[in-house]
């Protein structure tokens, strides 16, 4: 493929996808520097994201009449699980869904329906991005995953955060006449116990920020001790998603072990403070982007920084900011108290 094919493609790529893959591909660098990934684990990675940006699979075709798969993984954020599987060479018996949505931001009230997601992506493209191809692919995602042979058991992936937690939900309420096994991979509280030194220091928030032989530790531990959901611990995660996606609140965190619904303006206080440390005595314009990743930096959550940068537009439009720029892209303007 050449540079113009790949120009093409990454032209049309929705901007939170892009800066999806950035950050990401930052945070290996990070581990990379740190001694805690090789250069062998990073190329892989990077090899990765290349074949998944550019190769994508057809979204039309039905892959469970092509190919005779035994188990199926759900995971969230982007398809951080293909590279694991691919490694212990079980990525042509075991399929994998990717919900490509960040769940923690934005309405969800009946998400499962065309209307739920039409308010949903209206909300998003309004105060976020462009969403078009987003929204497809959501209800691509959907398509998938209510048409996996019930004989198959499903494995779904979730870490301690909103995003994921409350995609979890979703997938539980979608499937909830069918008859697969289910069964939850809680990476960050396996994390903790089969990595009981490194997790002194920390534990991923993302599942998606696991080594890939960590993940891979993990999934080995998961087919060992396996336990499928049963019949009412199912519908008591149906009952907790009807009660979720009931209220009408566009932002959800993760604390103390729960989805903890807040209002949308929970960070502005923290976002002020940050920008008064930034700002400092100089008084000036400073970049939105370089508050953005302070904020994000700081705050632990799954929330993208797409939502945060949301919020810094609210603030000018409440005239706490000004700001110098194009408002089209954080990158594009500084902001300055008034």
């Amino acid at each position: 493929m050449d540079i113009f094919e790949i120009k093409s493609i990454v032209k049309d790529l929705p901007e939170r996808e892009v800066r999806s893959y950035l950050q990401l591909i930052l945070f290996r660098i990070g581990m990379l520097e740190e001694s805690e990934s090789s250069l062998v684990e990073f190329s892989k990675d990077l090899k990765e994201f290349y074949n998944h940006i550019l190769y994508p699979q057809d979204p039309n075709e039905n892959i469970f009449d092509k190919g005779d798969y035994k188990k199926v993984h759900i995971n969230f954020g982007y398809p951080y699980l293909r590279h694991t599987l691919k490694e212990i060479n079980l990525h042509e018996e075991e399929f994998i869904v990717t919900f490509e949505d960040n769940f923690a931001v934005a309405p969800i009230g009946n998400l499962e329906t065309e209307k739920g997601q039409r308010e949903r992506f209206e909300w998003i493209k309004n105060n976020l991005e462009e969403t078009e191809k987003f929204s497809e692919k959501l209800q691509r995602t959907i398509d998938r995953l209510v048409s996996i042979p019930e004989n198959i058991p499903i494995y779904i992936w979730v870490s301690g955060n909103a995003n994921e937690q409350t995609g979890l939900l979703f997938t539980m309420y979608l499937l909830r006449e069918r008859k697969n096994n289910i069964f939850i991979v809680n990476t960050g509280q396996l994390y903790s116990e089969l990595f009981k030194r490194k997790s002194k220091k920390y534990i991923p928030f993302f599942s998606g920020e696991i080594l890939t032989e960590e993940l891979q530790s993990i999934y080995k531990y998961t087919q060992e001790n396996q336990k499928n959901l049963s019949d009412t611990e199912r519908k008591q995660v149906e009952i907790q998603w009807l009660k979720l996606s009931g209220n009408s609140a566009t932002l959800r965190i993760w604390e103390n072990g729960e989805i903890k619904i807040v209002s949308e303006d929970y960070y502005d206080d923290f976002i002020i403070e940050k920008a008064k440390k930034l700002i400092g005595k100089k008084k000036g314009y400073i970049k939105c982007a370089r508050l953005v990743g302070e904020v994000y930096g700081h705050i632990f959550q799954y929330i993208g920084d797409s939502f945060i940068e949301y919020r810094v537009r609210k603030l000018i439009e409440n005239g706490i900011f000004t700001y110098e720029g194009s408002l089209e892209a954080m990158r594009s303007y500084g902001i300055k108290f008034c």
